[in-house]
């Protein structure tokens, strides 16, 4: 047995040279900086038009450095490790609910005496939790005694969209998750918006959304999050504006389908700056589309895109007034919403849409077990289980995604799904067509 696991560990690790080699040569041919813990150290560890290679390069590592941790912790440890992450929450949210990544000075550091003070907590209690997150990359201790940034806890610092992502992820998705068995319990089998682990843990009877809309800090967090998710290069904009072919389009119009409360018009901005042919309106509701124009004009290249990129006030749950359009797209959109619901938003399309016209869904799919490098993997049944337990119900596999089709209308077809290099994110094409094969790729090498 230890002849195998020796074998197995020198495996990995000749893997894991050469992918870090793959990395590292791709980091430099680039200009971009090498990975390292100094606070200053550049916030993604690969630029954002890094080469598929690249990207997939980097999941290896980080399966192959995960399998080498387990194989050398060996079974016995797994509980003794596992307990150490739910200390890691604990400790996150302690630390942003006392301000401490802020008190916390950029250059230098801070006596544990000091920053107690500062905070207004015990200094024993301080030097217990802080000396915790040390062990998990936030704060160093340097000189003794005294607290300095890292590259993880200076993120936290400098920007207070990815504080804000921590404290609501501390505060509301730790609860959550920590609430399913109570939640089944109470509500055994319910698929209601109003009975999910989030509502127990929360200790409301409000959905979600309607939840963030009586509570203005929470909902404050929740948009911070949001915007520090969406600046991530996995769901970057990026993905989107060169993961489909839109210069096949031509002269073409494309409504770009809001979130019911969500939309400025960002995606639609992004894609008028690299398509100068295609021409936008954004929808959703009233409050979110007067925003629009304001956002439009505080943009360096405002004269251009506001002749090519309007607005328009329209829940998608009401008949789709624009009924000349090219291209109908949701990007994550759709997974906010039920079976029921998707099926109603998508028919109102499907009684409008012209011939070869199409409607694109960037989302989540769910890949089959296996078929992804397991970091990735990892990343998107987190996405599934945070979906069940705000929501009641899961992201969605392709198979998922065309039984939805087939209830709005059985011509309505996929004839393409895509999911760009570092997208967790995928694009799945629908038209008006007879059933046939699907084109594209999804799969093990589509990281």
């Amino acid at each position: 047995m230890e002849r195998s696991t020796s074998s197995t560990m020198n495996q990995l690790t000749r893997s894991l040279t050469v992918n870090v080699k793959i990395l590292t040569d791709y980091l430099t041919s680039a200009g971009h900086p090498l990975p390292s813990f100094a606070p200053d150290t550049p916030t993604f560890t690969l630029p954002g038009n890094a080469s598929s290679e690249a990207h997939l390069a980097r999941y290896r590592i980080l399966d192959l450095a995960r399998n080498l941790f387990h194989l050398a912790a060996g079974p016995s440890e797994y509980l003794t490790f596992l307990q150490t992450s739910y200390q890691d929450i604990g400790c996150l949210r302690w630390l942003c609910h006392f301000g401490i990544f802020r008190l916390v000075p950029l250059q230098g550091a801070i006596s544990y005496t000091d920053l107690a003070s500062q905070a207004n907590v015990s200094e024993v209690k301080l030097k217990s939790i802080v000396r915790m997150a040390i062990t998990n990359g936030l704060f160093i201790e340097e000189p003794p005694n005294h607290v300095a940034h890292s590259a993880r806890s200076a993120l936290l610092q400098m920007n207070p969209y990815f504080h804000d992502w921590a404290a609501f992820a501390m505060d509301a998705g730790a609860f959550s998750a920590f609430s399913m068995v109570d939640a089944d319990k109470k509500w055994s089998g319910s698929v209601d918006v109003s009975q999910t682990a989030f509502n127990f843990a929360l200790k409301t009877d409000l959905p979600f959304f309607k939840y963030m809309g009586e509570e203005p800090e929470r909902n404050r967090q929740f948009a911070g999050y949001m915007r520090a998710v969406t600046s991530g290069q996995e769901v970057s904009l990026n993905h989107l504006v060169k993961g489909w072919d839109w210069n096949r389009l031509g002269k073409a119009l494309v409504i770009d389908e809001g979130q019911m409360g969500g939309s400025t018009g960002h995606a639609s901005i992004a894609l008028a700056r690299q398509y100068p042919e295609l021409t936008f309106i954004v929808e959703d509701l009233p409050e979110v589309i007067a925003q629009g124009p304001e956002y439009v004009s505080s943009q360096e290249d405002s004269r251009s895109l506001k002749r090519r990129v309007s607005y328009k006030a329209h829940s998608f749950f009401d008949p789709q007034p624009v009924q000349d359009a090219d291209v109908y797209l949701f990007r994550t959109v759709m997974h906010n919403w039920s079976d029921d619901d998707s099926v109603r938003i998508l028919m109102h399309l499907v009684q409008i849409l012209k011939p070869r016209a199409r409607i694109l869904i960037m989302d989540v799919v769910l890949p089959d077990p296996g078929t992804l490098p397991a970091s990735k993997e990892r990343l998107l049944r987190m996405r599934d289980l945070s979906m069940l337990q705000i929501f009641n119900h899961p992201e969605r596999s392709l198979q998922h995604w065309k039984t939805i089709f087939s209830r709005v209308d059985r011509r309505l077809q996929v004839t393409r799904v895509e999911q760009p290099a570092g997208s967790v994110l995928s694009i799945i094409e629908l038209g008006l067509e007879e059933p046939m094969e699907i084109s594209g790729s999804l799969g093990e090498e589509i990281i």
